[in-house]
């Protein structure tokens, strides 16, 4: 292997982002020679290297084969350290250094200049004071951390989380030489038997950080000699039935005290799982939490599920390791945050009120990662209420990286998009071989290598990754005339007897080659606004006001007169219940007491009405629930208009049913861009 190919392994192994334009411009290389080094090195290091859209992937295995072959060769594996990677050393240094650093000893740890040296250190000093760590220099002894070991030690930890995050950050762990690959490899050989022993099983992420995070807080506790104390309020673990089983992960460390275990303990409880058969300490109150949020989000939020039990389980397996971080004061990365709250904010608004019931229970606020994840299990739990499609023509299966919540979202929203695909699952790449099947269609959202049709997704999708993606299965089906004809003679099965069903697919198959293209079905969207959907009355008390506005979806046969009686009593008697926005009510049962269709009906009131309870009513919105949740997105967005637009100060002028659709959809419109 030659000098350039060298040089292009460091780069492929140290970046996420392999641009074919910028490896072109910077090693001054054709298309086609690239193509030929890259034919060699996948030849060398066995490896499966791939370019699509114009950028090259590598697999988690890919990637220790580059580190592997670079660290055989004995070539440098780090020539320049990034700024991120800068921090993260400075501060290990500081923390596990036998001795005081000297900035020439930080200097050359960092390959960096002197005055870069400073620049960083001044930089780390103004970011830890604000966190209660003090960085000191003294001319005799050098550099040294000062503060509470509670927050250094959670400093450390969410350091190394953050760094585990980035392509080669275990790597660059490992060559710092404070942690060895032996010492990971038996802290993980001692997780997995914990699995077995404490009926848990840790998600794919968790299994591979763990063993890091452990390690490097090992040698932090054998650096620090100290007595330090920190407080678990209410939850006495150390007096716990698995504690030792906990404990005896860390038997081979020396010199560790109560609290260093503890906290080891703590960090191990607060990974995430995805199933367990074990009910930790004090986890009556937490399942009585859960349960007040389920009902939180049904009454609420009008939501449906149709396993409320599963939701259940979903939820405590998060919540219990959540409320540990949190009491640790540790966050968990969560690098689809601000795209999940950007894409979903009605939704994760109205659930961050809901983990208000946790966050009681607790004493200590939720981070809005944390939010996001439930708001993540929550949504998959909800759009799984889908019914299946009778005729689902192809199966595909789902690949992610990521926990539990992220990988079950993309799930559902994959079944959403597709209903004529059955979705299986989703699963780590090493669980594939273990399905015993070979699916049409694999949706990943990482590289894979493999003869199947696959698309390349992101863990969550904003509109443009959602068109984008819908377009790419119109294509590989269009483009397969196997696929078309599968697709075809779904629909038509029926249709053949058995002795000539296999003739029907070969003749369909043979009008396909004359490129006829299917047509595509279109659903009915029950939510979108109209001038239909709305009903404006001068005045009206409370029972007019229902019969008002439920008579429209009478006249649509949408609903039973059941339907009706059924809101009416509900609402008599739980009417202060339902008020979604200031004077805007609504009423609304299940499903199954009549909805025929989903539906609803605006009604607006110009003459305020007064209630029992001395509230006033301007509006009231009657719904006719969708059992597959379909109007949980149309009515989020009708909550988040009549709370935070000008919609509500705008209707005191409205005379007509015009006037008030043109004035929703104004404001809907907004919503939108």
């Amino acid at each position: 292997m030659d000098r350039l190919e060298m040089a292009l392994i460091q780069d492929f192994f140290q970046r996420d982002d392999i641009v074919i334009d910028k490896i072109l411009a910077s090693k001054l290389l054709s298309q086609v020679d690239l193509a030929t080094h890259l034919k060699e090195i996948n030849h060398t290091l066995h490896s499966k290297l791939t370019v699509e859209e114009q950028q090259i992937y590598l697999s988690e295995k890919d990637r220790e084969k580059c580190y592997r072959y670079l660290k055989k060769k004995k070539v440098t594996i780090f020539t320049y350290y990034e700024g991120k990677y800068r921090r993260a050393l400075l501060l290990l240094h500081l923390l596990l250094s036998k001795e005081d650093m000297s900035l020439a000893e930080l200097t050359d740890q960092l390959l960096v200049s002197k005055n870069t040296a400073l620049a960083e250190i001044k930089r780390l000093k103004q970011e830890l004071e604000s966190k209660g760590i003090f960085l000191k220099y003294s001319r005799k002894t050098g550099y040294a951390l000062l503060g509470s070991e509670f927050i250094i030690r959670n400093e450390l930890v969410n350091t190394l989380k953050s760094l585990l995050k980035q392509p080669s950050g275990k790597y660059f762990l490992l060559e710092t030489g404070f942690i060895k690959e032996h010492e990971l490899l038996l802290l993980k050989n001692r997780l997995t038997n914990l699995q077995q022993r404490a009926q848990l099983t840790f998600t794919e992420e968790s299994l591979e950080e763990l063993p890091i995070v452990l390690a490097f807080l090992v040698k932090r506790a054998q650096h620090h000699k100290g007595a330090w104390h920190f407080k678990v309020e209410k939850y006495d673990i150390k007096n716990t039935k698995e504690f030792p089983m906990y404990a005896e992960l860390f038997h081979h460390a020396a010199d560790l005290n109560e609290n260093d275990l503890l906290y080891l303990v703590l960090q191990v409880l607060s990974a995430t799982i995805v199933k367990t058969k074990l009910d930790l300490s004090d986890s009556e109150d937490i399942v009585k939490a859960t349960d007040r949020f389920i009902v939180f989000l049904e009454e609420e939020c009008v939501m449906q599920f149709a396993n409320r039990e599963s939701l259940k389980e979903k939820l405590l397996l998060h919540v219990r390791p959540a409320i540990y971080r949190c009491l640790l004061c540790v966050n968990i990365k969560n690098p689809l945050t601000d795209v999940f709250i950007e894409e979903y904010r009605p939704l994760y608004e109205k659930i961050n009120v809901g983990v208000g019931i946790f966050e009681e229970l607790i004493g200590r606020a939720f981070p809005k990662e944390e939010v996001v994840f439930i708001a993540m299990i929550v949504i998959s739990s909800m759009i799984h209420t889908r019914k299946a499609e009778k005729n689902q023509v192809f199966r595909a299966m789902v690949l992610c990286r990521s926990g539990m919540s992220i990988s079950k979202l993309l799930l559902e929203n994959l079944r959403s998009m597709f209903p004529k695909i059955e979705f299986v699952g989703a699963y780590a790449i090493h669980e594939v071989s273990e399905t015993g099947f070979e699916p049409d269609f694999i949706f990943t959202t990482i590289p894979i290598h493999t003869e199947i049709t696959t698309f390349l997704v992101p863990p969550v999708l904003d509109k443009e990754a959602r068109a984008k993606i819908k377009n790419q299965v119109e294509v590989a089906i269009n483009e397969d005339v196997t696929k078309k004809t599968k697709e075809l003679f779904s629909y038509l099965s029926d249709l053949f007897p058995e002795f000539c069903k296999e003739d029907a697919f070969m003749r369909i198959e043979s009008f396909y080659m004359k490129d006829e293209q299917p047509k595509i079905a279109v659903e009915e969207d029950h939510f979108l606004l109209t001038e239909e959907h709305i009903t404006v009355v001068q005045s009206a008390d409370m029972d007019k006001a229902l019969t008002e506005a439920f008579q429209p979806l009478l006249d649509r046969g949408s609903i039973t007169e059941q339907y009706v009686e059924a809101c009416r009593t509900v609402f008599h008697q739980d009417y202060p219940y339902m008020m979604i926005a200031y004077e805007c009510y609504l009423p609304h049962v299940k499903p199954e007491y009549g909805v025929l269709n989903p539906d609803y009906q605006i009604l607006f009131i110009q003459e305020k009405t007064e209630l029992p309870n001395k509230e006033s009513m301007r509006m009231m919105i009657a719904l006719a629930p969708s059992v597959e949740n379909q109007h949980v997105e149309w009515l989020l967005k009708m909550n988040q208009v009549l709370l935070e637009s000008e919609l509500p100060q705008k209707m005191t002028t409205i005379t007509s049913e015009k006037e008030l659709f043109l004035l929703i959809q104004e404001e809907l419109n907004k919503i939108a861009d």
